[in-house]
């Protein structure tokens, strides 16, 4: 996949965490000047020197740092000041992170707060809040990490420090972009940026700018991301930050490269690369050639691709760069399996496997997983692509992590179970077939020493070998039927697997981006709404507005359709059938969506008999119909037409058939066959971009069918289409 270069995305982190923290070395000339004012000072004056001495060695020598810390607060208990106490804890904090010991750290920040509440200054309460923060960050507790962030803002706002009030909101859009959960990181982004556009904060418009922009790309939302993007430009432009640029050059060429603007995008790219290398960013550098090969990689010039990722890659090893040079060597893999060149993807991919454990980024793993199991695939060894596709999938949605692992879990130990009868069960075979030979030859030993007797026992001993003989093959012929119905029962239990493993992915799909999009227009554009009233135009306004209703009521309809197709796959509707005039129905529902064709100036016309009757459920029948009629506007062009004929069915005897006939664009045929089908199902953008999620013919299929009827499809590119429909006449 493409990267983005997070050195700028951490600016932010940076500028907040030196005021309060401070890792930066002092020069030595300041380290002696603080030694000597320390031979002559007391009090609280000896606290701050032995901390400013102590800040000094957090990266020289930590074990050094915290000894001078232990010295301050020592000095500080001496002078018996809350607030030089609080600081001594906070400086010991400070020390035992610059070691990583973050279990240590937290219990000297929490002994710096209590001290610090007692003094009551709100910007150092905000200061011990805000590292409290970082330490539970690190200890991956992400929800006390969110909520010491959000005091430590309270408490800036208090101090009347808008900058730091700022930044503790852009931690939380970090912590919240961490789990993945965009559209809450957009929320405190925004949030973070209202404060500074109120107090005219131009330092941290462009990181904020940049932030928005690359939370709005990861949900898709192409055209605010670039217009972000480019708001940053501007800002790092004014300002002749050449690492910015560098970073906008790259994230903006991203944008342009998934809206397919390739041309663009690679000016873009090579930009980055100029300015990152104009800086010696080794990260921009490694950035900018991963992206340029990605690109290449896209228009199959697979050569230029593998130059451009060996160069990152070979510099984000020399940096330590694990997660870019872990992107980079999947990226080198996926190249290689365009190419059909199995073993160099192999050879990348066993690289990244054995790296795996040092890398951070969950993506990235997946994505690992995602090419093994497409390798294996190509080798034809489906058992090792099956298990990474397992894997894969258990990295796919870290809000689902568990339920998924524990789901793959269960179907590997039945699919092992199932496998260990099956062994079994032939074990058990070819049990019975050596004992089968066993007797076989014992019955021979006892006919030849029979023949020494006398002939008679030769004649019963050798119906005693051809009745076992009997009985084994019909217990042989009992067991193979038993194991073809165990492997009949197989294949049944993998294509019910199949079929809610397709459900599933549809459900995940839509919760993961169909159903996020529109509350995210709604938040985003609410909140400027909310923030900027004042300041708006009357155009602007109504143009919000007018955005926020439309999401709205796309909303509401994915939502209405959602809701009745998962109730259809739980069987939680309730089909009451009932005779009812088709014709009325028809007509309310036309009436219905006449806003919706008038907006496209598209012609409806009603054909249908009003004597028609039919016997069928009718809350049902009116959701095909409307959905049916909402396809027909969507993929109609301005000023077409579209037809609603009912009447007695030809082809079918004592049914109503109804045809929904329009003039829009048509279907491909590849389409035709799998577009009623969950694992089929598809949505097309409509001839004035409506948005759907093709739940819409699946409920469709659904209720015709639950009401003793058939749907298809006649149809052809660019040539129209009708929907035909069948119940039972009353």
């Amino acid at each position: 996949m493409r990267s983005n270069n997070i050195k700028i995305l951490l600016n932010l982190i940076v500028i907040f965490y030196l005021p309060i923290a401070g890792f930066t070395q002092q020069p030595s000339s300041s380290i002696d000047s603080l030694r000597l004012k320390l031979n002559n000072a007391k009090g609280i004056e000896k606290v701050n020197i032995l901390i400013d001495i102590s800040k000094y060695y957090w990266d020289v020598n930590p074990d050094s740092s915290v000894i001078f810390a232990e010295k301050s607060l020592k000095e500080a208990k001496a002078d018996g000041s809350d607030d030089a106490i609080g600081d001594a804890y906070n400086a010991l904090g400070n020390a035992y992170s610059s070691k990583y010991q973050n279990e240590t750290a937290l219990n000297y920040y929490l002994k710096s707060l209590e001290f610090r509440k007692l003094n009551g200054n709100p910007l150092k309460i905000g200061n011990s809040y805000h590292n409290l923060g970082l330490v539970y960050r690190e200890l991956k507790q992400f929800n006390l990490a969110v909520s010491s962030h959000t005091k430590a803002a309270d408490y800036y706002e208090k101090a009347k420090r808008y900058d730091l009030q700022s930044i503790s909101y852009n931690r939380i859009a970090s912590l919240y972009n961490q789990i993945n959960d965009k559209n809450k990181a957009l929320e405190y982004a925004f949030k973070a940026l209202n404060i500074v556009n109120e107090n005219n904060i131009d330092e941290l418009k462009a990181n904020l700018y940049n932030l928005i922009g690359s939370l709005n790309r990861d949900l898709k939302n192409l055209e605010l991301a670039e217009k972000y993007y480019t708001l940053a430009f501007k800002e790092w432009e004014k300002s002749k930050n050449i690492s910015g640029l560098s970073t906008a050059y790259n994230n903006l060429g991203i944008v342009l490269d998934e809206k397919g603007d390739l041309q663009k995008a690679l000016e873009y790219y090579t930009k980055s690369l100029e300015f990152a290398t104009q800086q010696r960013d080794s990260s921009g550098i490694a950035t900018a050639y991963n992206n340029i090969g990605f690109l290449y990689a896209r228009i199959k010039q697979f050569d230029k691709a593998l130059m451009s990722y060996q160069k990152s890659y070979e510099i984000s090893v020399k940096t330590n760069g694990v997660d870019a040079a872990h992107n980079t060597l999947n990226n080198i893999a996926s190249t290689y399996l365009k190419q059909n060149n199995l073993e160099k993807a192999s050879e990348a991919l066993n690289k990244a496997l054995r790296n795996i454990p040092n890398v951070v980024d969950q993506a990235y793993k997946q994505e690992t997983y995602q090419l093994l199991s497409d390798l294996y695939a190509k080798k034809g060894d489906y058992r090792n692509a099956y298990h990474y596709k397992c894997v894969e999938l258990a990295y796919a949605d870290t809000l689902y992590t568990q339920q998924r692992l524990s789901s793959i879990a269960e179907m590997q130990a039945r699919y092992e179970t199932e496998t260990k009868e099956k062994e079994i069960e032939l074990l058990k075979k070819d049990v019975e077939l050596k004992e089968l030979q066993f007797q076989k030859q014992r019955s021979v030993q006892q006919v030849l020493i029979s023949l020494t007797l006398l002939l008679l026992a030769i004649f019963f001993g050798t119906s005693l070998i051809l009745t076992i003989i009997r009985k084994k093959n019909k217990q042989l012929a009992e067991k193979n039927a038993e194991l073809f119905e165990i492997n009949k029962k197989l294949k049944e239990s993998e294509k019910n697997l199949s079929e809610l493993n397709a459900t599933k992915d549809k459900l995940f799909s839509i919760i993961a981006h169909d159903l996020k999009n529109p509350f995210n227009a709604l938040i985003g554009f609410s909140d400027i709404l909310e923030r900027n009233f004042n300041h708006l135009t009357d155009n602007e306004k109504k143009e919000y507005i007018s955005v926020i209703s439309e999401s709205a009521q796309n909303l509401y309809k994915l939502l209405d359709n959602l809701l009745q197709w998962t109730r259809a796959q739980t069987g939680s509707i309730n089909y009451i059938p009932e005779k009812f005039k088709l014709e009325p129905l028809i007509k309310q529902e036309v009436l219905n969506l006449n806003a919706n064709a008038e907006k496209k100036r598209i012609n409806v016309s009603v054909n249908a008999s009003s004597a028609i009757s039919v016997y069928a459920d009718k809350n049902s029948i009116a959701t095909v119909i409307r959905n049916l009629l909402s396809n027909a506007i969507k993929f109609t062009d301005i000023g077409g037409t579209i037809e609603i004929i009912a009447s007695e069915s030809k082809d079918f005897p004592k049914m109503a058939e109804v045809v929904v006939k329009d003039s829009g664009i048509g279907i491909d045929q590849d389409d035709l066959e799998r577009i009623f089908m969950i694992d089929g199902s598809y949505s097309t953008k409509g001839t004035a971009n409506e948005t759907g999620t093709g739940l819409g013919l699946l409920l469709c299929h659904e209720f015709v069918t639950k009401n003793n009827g058939k749907i298809w499809v006649n149809s052809s590119k660019g040539s129209g289409s009708e929907f035909h429909f069948t119940i039972p006449l009353a």
